[in-house]
């Protein structure tokens, strides 16, 4: 590219004005014969300038993005998903009563939120207060506005399964015991296998020790299931529907809280059964039964009284009978032999 310095005729003055068109190199100008070339090329500058200027259209910028808004139930600050820091002023307030589980039908699930909203340490604390017995007189008053349901279920379904394998296991372990002696004592005989007994304590009818194997009974998961479910929500309710007709103000998520809770003593009782030490076992499940069954009294007691004194002792009695007879399923059924 060749840059051509000329001066300009119409200018009275001596300035000069740099031109940067382009020129091919045939067409340079050489000095001799500048003065004869300059109107041409000042003409063709001039036509060059009179064409119309052809720009690029650019496209307009884009807006910014707006900054993402996070809204969810987390609160700002509290290390729960949805929380990005603190609302902003401008988000609408929720409606008064919005969360209020009275206005849904009994078969929608945000009804019984409240029942569930606990967390770790309160269901440690209720778990732990259930282990007192009547020395926790005070869980009713204590949990009397904010009964919950997540430990009872809970609670209920571990020892569903608890009991259960426990059972099976204590089985096994007196059942191995039974067939090693018997199988021992027919060797020394030189009588061959000497008869074992079937499981829950019967003869066996002669049946040697190949022909009877022990199973596992799943039959137990079912059983512990009604005995533990019905005891809680069954029984419960009815014991609820007992004292509203005693003109009782108690809840019914009160009455399932309290047989709920007082429940978890059984878990450690089932382990302390699996040896096939029979006073063992009935010290385990006397102990639990009782500290199970005062924890229940002791905690509904105030509200008996309350709802139907002239009846407040037979109520009582039969609330702690019922507890003696799910101690004796326990020690009868699952952990007979």
């Amino acid at each position: 590219m060749a840059f051509v310095l000329r001066a300009n005729p119409f200018q009275s003055s001596s300035l000069y004005d740099l031109n940067t068109t382009y020129v091919p190199p045939d067409l340079i100008i050489h000095e001799e014969t500048a003065d004869a070339v300059v109107p041409a090329v000042l003409d063709a500058a001039a036509a060059q300038r009179s064409q119309p200027v052809h720009t690029a259209s650019v496209p307009p910028a884009a807006p910014a993005a707006a900054p993402l808004q996070f809204t969810g139930a987390g609160a700002a600050g509290s290390g729960r998903p949805g929380a990005a820091g603190p609302a902003s002023s401008s988000a609408p307030a929720a409606p008064p009563g919005d969360d209020d589980p009275s206005k849904y039908a009994l078969w929608n699930v945000r009804r019984y939120r409240s029942f569930f909203n606990v967390d770790t340490n309160d269901v440690l604390w209720r778990v732990g207060s259930s282990f007192l017995g009547p020395f926790k007189p005070d869980f009713m008053a204590e949990t009397m506005t904010s009964p919950d349901l997540y430990g009872p279920f809970w609670v209920a379904t571990t020892l569903i399964f608890v009991t259960a394998v426990a059972g099976n296991y204590a089985e096994f372990i007196a059942w191995n015991r039974e067939a090693a002696a018997a199988g021992g004592k027919g060797d020394a005989g030189g009588g061959g296998a000497a008869p074992i007994p079937a499981p829950g304590g019967g003869a066996g009818g002669g049946a040697s020790i190949a022909d009877h194997q022990w199973y596992t009974d799943y039959a137990k998961i079912s059983y512990s299931a009604v005995l533990f479910y019905g005891y809680v929500f069954v029984l419960g309710m009815a014991f609820y529907f007992t004292l509203r007709w005693f003109r009782s103000e108690i809840r019914l998520a009160n009455v399932w809280c309290i047989y709920g809770y007082s429940l978890t003593i059984f878990i450690p009782m089932a382990f302390i059964c699996i040896p096939p030490l029979a006073l063992l076992r009935w010290l385990a499940v006397m102990a639990a039964t009782a500290i199970s069954g005062t924890f229940v009294v002791a905690n509904l007691k105030q509200s008996i009284y309350e709802a139907a004194p002239a009846k407040a002792v037979l109520l009582l009695g039969i609330i702690f009978g019922c507890h003696v007879g799910l101690g004796l399923a326990l020690r009868l059924y699952f952990f007979a032999w």
